[in-house]
């Protein structure tokens, strides 16, 4: 139940540290400022409260049939969405809660009862807001990000795209979707029921990676900001599926076909794609990198693999997900080692969470013995 814990995690774990790394200044009408995010912080916080307040004065219907009903409507602004979101959105918090107990994972104070989990799963289904990737032209690397409104068409985007890159002919501008920030509550996108399980937990690890130096490394970026996403999808992986395992998934599968089979293997080409271009980068030679990625994204586009744009800062916010499938970074895997020599996802936590560099993980790894299963 959302309380006034749950009030102050958010405002230290999320609004101000959130806040320093994504830069939300509100200089254009696109972007995603701090006083947008205070009033909406605010306001989905006393939703929540009053839901939690008014719960034995109404019937609810039960959590299964409510998350069914709930992802299958069009529309989820109209009155039924808004009846049904705060049951979904608590029903979702449960279980993740739920697994995280399951998985011993607790914080390293004597807290009580409900709040043993910590922070308190507190998340808010809504569509989520985009992100503007700024990379220098000359290497691949997150130099700066802006939140931006999540209603922008395509047309926009390239806009926005073109405006940063006309007013710094130095930095590549890409902007990213995302699928949820963490705010407090956090944000989660939930085209489906399996995503926002999943998308809830991971940005949960990152409100957990707050109280620690890997979480609080995070806004210096480079390695610390590697680790904390991939470390943030590993676990939030691994709590989706126990979730899913343990009470099902109440929606039916989904009734659209699936996209043909290509010839080619997305992963594999933006491997090699990525490590090409950072050959040709170190060597200096911009220009080429850059048309060689368009014309790889032509390549695919040809294959049926639509990209809308490929270059040095869609790099930069892709490549810091080490976990993913065209990752180049070894430290995917060094995490996914280490994960399974730690024997339980509590104590993958535990060894990662003081951590700030990829020596650390190496000397972790180093260090780790596997743990008899």
């Amino acid at each position: 139940m959302p309380s006034l814990a749950a009030f102050v995690a958010g405002l230290l774990a999320a609004v101000l540290l959130w806040n320093g790394l994504f830069g939300l200044r509100g200089d254009t009408d696109e972007e995603f400022d701090i006083a947008h995010l205070v009033r909406w912080e605010f306001g989905a916080l006393a939703n929540k409260w009053l839901f939690a307040a008014g719960e034995p004065l109404r019937d609810d219907p039960p959590a299964e049939e409510a998350i069914a009903a709930w992802f299958a409507l069009g529309d989820r602004s109209g009155e039924e969405g808004r009846r049904l979101e705060n049951v979904v959105e608590s029903a979702i918090e449960g279980r993740i809660d739920a697994a995280i107990r399951e998985h011993g994972i607790s914080f390293p104070l004597p807290l009580p009862g409900a709040l043993e989990v910590w922070p308190p799963l507190d998340i808010e289904l809504t569509p989520s807001p985009h992100v503007l990737v700024i990379s220098p032209r000359t290497e691949i690397r997150r130099q700066d990000e802006r939140i931006l409104q999540f209603d922008l068409g395509i047309e926009e985007l390239y806009r926005i795209e073109r405006e940063a890159e006309e007013q710094d002919g130095s930095i590549a501008a890409f902007v990213a979707p995302t699928g949820g920030i963490a705010f407090y509550p956090a944000i989660v996108d939930a085209r489906s029921y399996r995503g926002a399980v999943g998308t809830a937990a991971h940005e949960w690890v990152h409100h957990y990676l707050a109280f620690y130096p890997l979480g609080r490394a995070y806004f210096a970026g480079g390695d610390a900001q590697t680790i904390n996403e991939t470390v943030a999808s590993l676990a939030g992986w691994e709590l989706r599926d126990a979730v899913l395992e343990r009470f099902g998934d109440p929606t039916p599968p989904a009734s659209f076909a699936p996209a043909p089979a290509s010839a080619i293997d997305r992963s594999a080409v933006l491997r090699e794609l990525r490590l090409e271009v950072d050959a040709l980068l170190e060597q200096g030679r911009v220009e080429e990198a850059e048309r060689r990625m368009e014309e790889v994204r032509l390549m695919l586009a040809d294959h049926g693999i639509s990209i809308r744009r490929i270059n040095q800062a869609y790099f930069a916010w892709y490549g810091t997900y080490a976990a993913r499938a065209d990752a180049v970074d070894p430290l995917g895997d060094q995490l996914r080692e280490l994960r399974a020599r730690a024997g339980s996802l509590a104590r993958f936590l535990e060894l990662v969470r003081g951590i700030t560099s990829r020596a650390e993980v190496e000397a972790l790894l180093a260090g780790t013995e596997a743990t008899p299963g």
